[in-house]
């Protein structure tokens, strides 16, 4: 929101000058407001704590005349009992005669009882007996009790009845498991008797029960709060507590009964009746807010009893405080908003010539070759008032800026068309010598290349002959071994007959892995083959000896697919997979059968130990054209996979003087759906001996590839979509044996004739 208003305010020169015109009368405003809002609520709440304060203060004095009064009384009777016995002094004996006038007397004061205690009474009286000593110093004592509900009902059972309230519940307050008060607060006098002697003959017992009895409160309530002491909402109320509970009050509840029963919040009892502490602040009664002081009251042995309440409504102040507070802040907005027009009429006249220049800056941008384009005069105050001020001499001082502009302008095109003149000449050198240099270059890039690559092949049928040497020699040596092992261990079986049933699965196993020594020695052969000796039978300079050139035929791959299926029936059923096929090649491929069909079975047999068991392999074939390199009139084997072969094949990218040709082929794709060959790998599965099973030869695969190499084909893979491998197979319609030496002859006479590898 912040980012925002900055943004908006940033991105307009009128709004920033009111921002920083209005930025001071609004923070005024505000700071008045605050200062307001502040002394207000000082003031107010300083006055009503001081009012409320001083209202508690004359709620005490009133609650401790009443007791006084009573005290008053009870002298009033012992001074007339003094003057009926001052001449012989015979107190005692009219005690008794005093007696039965108590009750009349009783009325007189106002009283809910008054009796006469002897001493010895006094002592068995709960709260008087430790007031004894005072009482014998001829002391008279007034003030607040509390009694229980046996005591009142010694007393009178219609006060104990008066004392009982039902407890309810009140917000705030603290959580009591009781559920009754039978307690009773009590304004109560006590004055001694004494003989001539100035010994206690006992004391005057008078007290006014204060439970449900409105008429003190009521009384304070009026002498406190009378007609136009508070506003015309509010009502000021007294309450007296038996410990935190109301027992005399004139503040009502929800029903507008008084609130008899209910009890001071929580906070309000720890203050006063906790700590002894006076409460002056605003607390919660009832059911509403109050202005609130509280005090506490002790009894006449000095224990603290209850608390006495004076207060009123808190809502009449804080709806005249926001009045208040609307009133001024109305004020201050109609202020404010005469001074934001004043002060954007005043931007608005400002800003006229602001524009002015703006807008001739901006057609300057847009249209930087446009000639002409000046100020001018400024007509934001007219002439007459504008005579030399900032903002004009900012304009005399760009248009005098943009008459120099034009002038360089001028010189600049003139010596553009000059240096473009003399660049165009330098242009056509550097072409010509650059097209030359340039056909040098891609020269000497196809010789280096085509050097690498002959060199590849020069080691790698190096390789090939050593490897064909020792493998004609290894395979001699051990195939006649393995011969007669064979024979003998058939013989063996024969020999044996029935009882070699015991031992069948050895003798099997020994037949399973002869057969494997010679099939591993006739896939080295088949690997070392040179592809090229295959035209030198009989040649007796041949370092490799010869395995037979391929035999050559017209064959359809779907019948190759067919029979090769019934070779790998027994390893299928064995790992319980399915072979599908999705045959749809019409075309004939030029190929040897024998090679076609082990390449598939090394295909399948990898497929059927790869896949997860049971799995379903897919065959397909189809009819596709490959895009091949023709070079000087003869093909070139190096098909352009780009658009087919996955990136992890390696593809030779054509010759720079190579033209692309389509070639008629046939691809034929082994799928399965096992775990896939990592990435790290795809670059070596074809390499010679290279195998992640651990009874593998690691010869099937780059067997299989050279053998699909020697036709002009390629063997490559990919993954299978949702997880497996995918080896894909092309092969050409035409078998293409020799494009290997083709290069090279290419290669020989573009060197010997002395460089460019271009055609005339």
């Amino acid at each position: 929101m912040i980012k925002r208003l900055r943004h908006y305010f940033a991105g307009s020169l009128r709004r920033r000058l009111l921002l920083l015109t209005l930025a001071p009368l609004l923070a005024l405003m505000l700071a008045l407001v605050g200062l307001t809002a502040y002394w207000t609520t000082a003031y107010t709440d300083r006055q009503l704590y001081m009012n409320v304060r001083s209202d508690l203060d004359v709620a005490s004095r009133t609650l401790q005349s009443q007791h006084q009064r009573l005290r008053d009384g009870l002298e009033a009777m012992r001074r007339n009992l003094r003057q009926l016995v001052a001449p012989d002094g015979q107190t005692a004996q009219l005690l008794p005669r005093l007696v039965p006038r108590l009750d009349t007397m009783r009325d007189t004061l106002n009283a809910d009882w008054l009796r006469w205690l002897p001493t010895e009474q006094l002592r068995q009286t709960p709260g008087v007996a430790a007031l004894i000593p005072q009482l014998a110093r001829g002391e008279s004592l007034d003030g607040l009790d509390m009694l229980s509900s046996d005591s009142l009902a010694t007393l009178d059972p219609a006060l104990a009845e008066r004392a009982r309230l039902a407890l309810r519940q009140t917000p705030y307050a603290q959580p009591s498991a009781r559920r009754e008060e039978n307690r009773g607060m009590l304004l109560r006098a006590l004055v001694p008797i004494l003989d001539g002697e100035g010994k206690l003959l006992g004391a005057l017992d008078a007290g006014r029960l204060l439970n449900r009895d409105p008429r003190l409160v009521d009384e304070i309530r009026d002498l406190l709060y009378g007609p136009g002491t508070l506003p015309e909402d509010g009502t000021g109320t007294i309450t007296l507590f038996l410990d935190d509970v109301r027992i005399a009050t004139n503040v009502t509840d929800a029903s507008g009964e008084r609130a008899l029963g209910t009890r001071a919040s929580l906070e309000v009892k720890r203050q006063v009746i906790g700590n002894g502490e006076r409460y002056i602040n605003r607390a919660f009664v009832v059911r509403d807010w109050f202005v609130a002081a509280y005090a506490p009251l002790d009894s006449l042995d000095g224990q603290r009893i209850g608390m006495i309440y004076a207060g009123y409504p808190q809502a009449p102040y804080a709806r005249l405080y926001r009045e208040t507070l609307t009133h001024i802040s109305l004020v201050l907005i109609a202020v404010s908003l005469l001074g934001v027009l004043l002060v954007w009429s005043s931007i608005e006249r400002l800003m006229q010539p602001i524009r002015q220049i703006r807008r001739v800056v901006h057609a300057v941008r847009d249209t930087p070759s446009q000639e002409g384009l000046r100020i001018g005069p400024l007509s934001s105050l007219g002439p007459a008032q504008r005579h030399g001020d900032e903002l004009d001499e900012l304009a005399e001082e760009f248009d005098a800026m943009l008459a120099r502009l034009e002038a360089h302008r001028h010189e600049i095109q003139l010596a553009a068309q000059t240096l473009e003149a003399q660049v165009e000449d330098r242009t056509r050198d550097l072409s010509a010598q650059t097209a030359t240099l340039r056909e040098r270059s891609q020269a000497l890039e196809e010789h280096v290349r085509l050097l690498r690559e002959a060199r590849a092949r020069l080691l790698t049928r190096e390789k090939l002959a050593a490897l064909g040497e020792l493998t004609a020699g290894i395979g001699h040596e051990i195939n006649n071994p393995a011969a007669v092992i064979l024979g003998h261990v058939e013989l063996i079986e024969v020999i044996l007959g029935e009882q070699a049933e015991p031992v069948r699965e050895e003798i099997a196993t020994i037949i399973h892995q002869v057969e494997r020594i010679r099939a591993l020695v006739d896939n080295l052969r088949q690997y070392a083959r040179d592809p090229l000796a295959s035209n030198d039978i009989g040649d007796g300079n041949s370092l490799t000896p010869s395995l037979g050139a391929p035999h050559l035929s017209q064959i359809h791959p779907d019948e190759a697919i067919h029979s090769v299926e019934v070779l790998v029936r027994h390893a299928l059923d064995h790992h319980g997979h399915q072979l599908q096929h999705e045959l749809a090649a019409t075309r004939l491929i030029e190929a040897d059968r024998a090679q076609l069909t082990q390449v598939l079975v090394n295909l399948l047999i990898n497929a059927i130990e790869m896949a997860p068991a049971p799995d379903t392999l897919c065959i397909t074939s189809r009819d596709r054209d490959a895009a091949l390199a023709v070079m000087n009139g003869e093909p070139n084997s190096r098909p352009d996979t780009s658009a087919s072969v996955p990136a992890s094949v390696p593809a030779s990218v054509p010759a720079p003087t190579a033209e692309l040709a389509p070639v008629a082929g046939v691809e034929i794709r082994v799928i399965d759906h096992g775990a896939g060959v990592p990435e790290h790998l795809k670059s070596r599965i074809f390499t010679p001996f290279f195998t992640t099973r651990a009874n593998g030869s690691g010869i099937g695969l780059s067997v299989s590839s050279g053998l699909i190499t020697q036709l002009g084909g390629r063997l490559w893979l990919e993954d299978t979509p949702g997880g497996g491998a995918t080896f894909c197979l092309w092969l050409p319609c035409i078998a293409r044996r020799h494009h290997e030496d083709d290069q090279g002859r290419h290669l020989l006479e573009t060197l010997s004739a002395g460089g460019s590898s271009r055609s005339p």
